[in-house]
């Protein structure tokens, strides 16, 4: 074999391997659901871009369920009224873990429900936990499984204050 047809096989080769990872990269991330500040839901695709796009506008609370589970279902009645009442102070994004999971993956999603309540981002995220502590841990602060309306508002309510909304 001479150099040119080793060098078009190794292009060939290079190519055909970039769109076999943005095939399945598109597989893979897959469409969530938006309640933006209150209004009413939206299915898109969703990236940590347009949550760093979100975080301009104040803090936002990030939901992962799935379809099929039953402690989200009790969940999201919570989430949908606590939605409500920060209508134009924090934006809420629900996300199907199952149907998205890069940004699952991203956020480090290991039970559902998760909630994240991200506060900023600068080098990182900067998330607010349990009464209202800040972190850069999503680790340390996020929720896991069925949380009551009463413990994240503590949190939302730290983050409205943080922010200044």
């Amino acid at each position: 074999m001479t150099a040119n047809r080793v060098l078009t096989a190794l292009v060939v080769l290079a190519v055909l391997t970039a769109l076999l990872a943005a095939g399945i990269a598109l597989i893979y991330s897959g469409p969530a659901t938006v309640v933006a500040q209150g209004t009413a839901a939206v299915t898109q695709r969703y990236t940590t871009a347009d949550i760093d796009a979100a975080l301009a506008s104040g803090p936002v609370f990030l939901e992962f369920e799935t379809e099929q589970c039953g402690y989200c279902k009790q969940q999201r009645p919570i989430t949908e009224a606590l939605a409500s009442e920060y209508e134009g102070k924090v934006t809420f994004i629900f996300v199907d873990a199952n149907e998205n999971r890069e940004l699952a993956r991203a956020f480090q999603v290991s039970g559902v429900p998760q909630m994240d309540i991200i506060l900023d981002k600068k080098d990182g995220y900067t998330f607010v936990g349990k009464d209202g502590v800040t972190s850069d841990s999503i680790g340390a602060s996020r929720f896991l499984g069925l949380t009551q309306k009463d413990t994240l508002k503590t949190a939302l309510d730290a983050a409205v204050r943080m922010r200044g909304q």
